[in-house]
């Protein structure tokens, strides 16, 4: 879902950037790192520049889901020294003794860190910290100027009548998400059987609104590039790609707030004396390496110092969405673990299998 600069660029900056990028830990290391990872975060555009400065060889193995990340980290035999799951899946990991915690002091970088990804609660557990935050995003409610009113502040609008058939939201459990926070409930990630029938029977009284519930971002790009819809939800490559094209996007800021996810390198139990593992550590904690990073795959990074690498469109796009505003991330409602997954799952299934 990258939409920042050609991967050519990044690679012909990548050697120079190398050596600065690592900051205080560029010290010889040698060994083998093995990274499971989301596909993106092992680019060789970044890894090759580690390599070269550290004698560390990196291994990327890429995973498609947060459930396997963590079915090959439970079931051990050495699967992976770093992971990157996202901020649903973290907690479990912490609870069950899988990973082991992070010494601040050998990532310096992160002093550089936004404050909301300093010390933030899903990586948190009886003061220790057990990762650091990489990529980022935020579940983004758009819109066209042209029919929405561009002082629009809440949810409710998803809900006007007037919309019949011209909104599309997204088909994935975050819709249920959405409506909870619509609803005012709290405890969005922990709904009882009651509140999730409410969520349920509120997105069946959206259901006359709705052209379509996308599935990839590229669908929702083509509605709403085309007039097809003239509003929902979606990921900020959507909006980045709309306005290159020239169109006119809103990016509302509902006071009900906004989906957040962020993923983070955490150390594997185990792993902690791999000598390469704090030098990778701090390296992607750079502004230089997180640079190169958004090139790969245009998602927002904790280190707002990025944005000084950033060049052209990129630059003017991460600071158009906010990216590198604290003040952006006030009202996100960062994602959670659902221990009640699958009930969840099945109302949302009711929910799209209801007629109108």
């Amino acid at each position: 879902m990258g939409y920042a600069p050609g991967r050519m660029k990044a690679l012909l900056a990548a050697a120079a950037m190398g050596a600065l990028a690592l900051g205080t830990s560029a010290a010889k290391a040698d060994g083998q790192l093995t990274l499971l990872v989301w596909e993106g975060y092992a680019d060789k555009t970044f890894v090759e520049p580690f390599e070269q400065e550290t004698g560390c060889k990196v291994d990327a193995v890429y995973v498609g889901s947060n459930d396997e990340i963590v079915s090959k980290v439970m079931s051990g035999g050495g699967a992976a020294d770093l992971i990157s799951p996202s901020n649903d899946t973290t907690m479990r990991l912490i609870t069950a003794g899988a990973v082991s915690p992070i010494d601040t002091s050998k990532v310096p970088n992160m002093a550089e860190y936004l404050p909301q990804f300093q010390s933030p609660a899903w990586l948190k557990k009886d003061d220790a910290l057990y990762g650091v935050p990489f990529g980022w995003g935020i579940i983004r409610i758009i819109a066209d100027p042209a029919a929405v009113d561009p002082a629009t502040d809440t949810l409710g609008f998803l809900w006007d009548k007037k919309y019949a058939g011209k909104f599309s939201v997204w088909d994935d459990i975050e819709t249920v998400y959405m409506a909870s926070r619509y609803l005012g409930f709290e405890n969005t990630y922990d709904l009882s059987d009651e509140q999730l029938e409410q969520v349920k029977a509120k997105l069946i009284e959206m259901k006359p609104n709705i052209r379509k519930y996308w599935f990839t971002t590229g669908e929702m790009g083509t509605l709403m590039a085309s007039g097809e819809v003239v509003g929902g939800n979606s990921w900020e490559s959507t909006l980045v790609e709309l306005r290159a094209a020239g169109k006119k996007v809103l990016d509302l800021h509902p006071k009900e707030g906004r989906g957040g996810w962020s993923d983070s390198w955490m150390i594997v139990k185990g792993a902690e004396d791999n000598p390469c593992v704090y030098p990778w550590l701090n390296y992607a904690a750079s502004a230089k390496t997180q640079a190169l990073a958004h090139a790969v795959n245009g998602f927002g990074y904790p280190n707002p110092k990025m944005v000084d690498d950033l060049e052209g469109d990129a630059r003017t796009n991460y600071a158009e969405l906010g990216m590198s505003d604290p003040t952006t991330l006030q009202n996100i409602d960062w994602w959670q673990p659902v221990e009640r997954r699958a009930k969840y799952l099945e109302i949302w299934n009711q929910v799209k299998a209801a007629s109108n």
